[in-house]
């Protein structure tokens, strides 16, 4: 039996966190959570490492552009896919090294697609 494909979702609000990790699970997807950057840069400091990581960009503590900086400075990070789940898109460039967005209010049929092209991708 294969393993789940694992995701971490990295999103503040708490309503579009608890939605989209139950959308994951359902998809077929191991889900672990960070409600800001900060939480989701000390879960990437363990391993296993996420095939994929869902980001938002604006969130309090550390921002999704503050952690990308981190991560794309990690050697051990740096390839690791990452989609950016944000209303930001339409307002500020993105940042550098992601492999994929996805607007707010998210598609979810936009959503399955974008991931299943990261994580085959990186596979």
């Amino acid at each position: 039996m294969c393993t789940p494909s694992l995701v971490l979702l990295v999103e503040d609000h708490v309503d579009s966190r608890e939605l989209l990790e139950e959308f994951l699970t359902m998809e077929g997807f191991a889900v672990e959570t960070a409600g800001n950057g900060q939480s989701a840069l000390e879960r990437l400091s363990r391993l296993p490492c996420p095939d994929a990581v869902l980001l938002d960009l604006m969130m309090p503590v550390m921002s999704g552009w503050e952690l990308m900086r981190h991560v794309r400075e990690d050697d051990r990070l740096k390839q690791m896919p990452v989609v950016v789940v944000s209303g930001a898109g339409n307002h500020q460039a993105m940042p550098e090294g992601i492999q994929g967005t996805v607007p707010k209010p998210v598609d979810l049929t936009e959503l399955r697609a974008t991931l299943a092209r990261v994580v085959s991708a990186q596979g």
